[in-house]
């Protein structure tokens, strides 16, 4: 299973809109999914509707997915943005960072898995999201590197200004910064912030046209994720490596 052979962000999309039978057409008919204000396991479509239209009637979950993973196994791990509401009058109850693991048969969920309140700083489908970018702004690969960005990303040009907010903007802005400079990347670290930004650090080392070096400094660069993909970014290039001081305030 691949996640493109299996449409998980249509998945999300279905629950949010409320859409039901939408949702539970993705599902097998012997579908397990967990119950877990009563610790137990609902087997089959018409328990999940039951506990949809019934048990869950006074909130609205939202999911905002963040990123995913197929693991060894198989499954389709998913990290996400839990968002429970009342269905009252709106007011928002809790926003919690959860994982689903999905585990899928012939086309269609046979099993979900929750972990709520997912605390790990790190994901596998960030390391490769982060590797495969890392690698295309290597190569200079305009196309390339546009895939890792969502078609509605947004944010500041660092290196000429201005604000990128279409596609033909992240494009030519791809372009220029290609045929300007030679661009080396290294991942140091990241980490998932509380509120589900991603902060980088890494190495970055930028020649000129003629192989002169213009930069070989410590960046840091935030990114915001939806469905696997950038949405903004926010880059820090002034070479301040500010690990040390936050470790130190961390321990006062």
């Amino acid at each position: 299973m691949s996640l493109d052979a299996f449409p998980i962000a249509r998945l999300y999309d279905l629950f949010n809109a409320r859409d039901l039978e939408g949702f539970l057409a993705m599902l097998t008919p012997d579908v397990e999914w967990p119950d877990e204000a009563e610790d137990r396991v609902l087997i089959g479509r018409d328990a999940i509707r039951v506990y949809a239209l019934e048990t869950t009637a006074p909130l609205i979950a939202r999911y905002v997915p963040i990123a995913f993973h197929v693991e060894a196994d198989g499954r389709i791990a998913a990290l996400a943005r839990q968002l429970i509401a009342s269905a009252a009058d709106g007011s928002l109850w809790s926003s919690t960072r959860v994982l689903h693991r999905w585990t899928v048969r012939e086309n269609l969920v046979a099993r979900v898995e929750i972990e709520q309140n997912h605390q790990d700083l790190t994901f596998p489908g960030i390391d490769a999201m982060l590797a495969g970018l890392m690698a295309r702004l290597n190569a200079g690969d305009v196309e390339g590197a546009l895939a890792y960005f969502a078609p509605d990303a947004r944010f500041i040009d660092s290196f000429e200004g201005g604000v990128i907010e279409s596609r033909d903007d992240l494009r030519a802005h791809f372009a220029h910064l290609f045929d300007t400079i030679r661009i080396r990347m290294d991942l140091i670290d990241y980490r998932i912030e509380t509120d589900d930004r991603v902060r980088m650090r890494a190495r970055v080392e930028t020649r000129g046209p003629g192989g002169g070096l213009w930069q070989d400094d410590v960046i840091l660069i935030w990114y915001r994720l939806e469905r696997g993909l950038i949405v903004t970014q926010d880059v820090d290039d002034s070479g301040r490596d500010q690990t040390s001081h936050e470790q130190a305030a961390d321990r006062t």
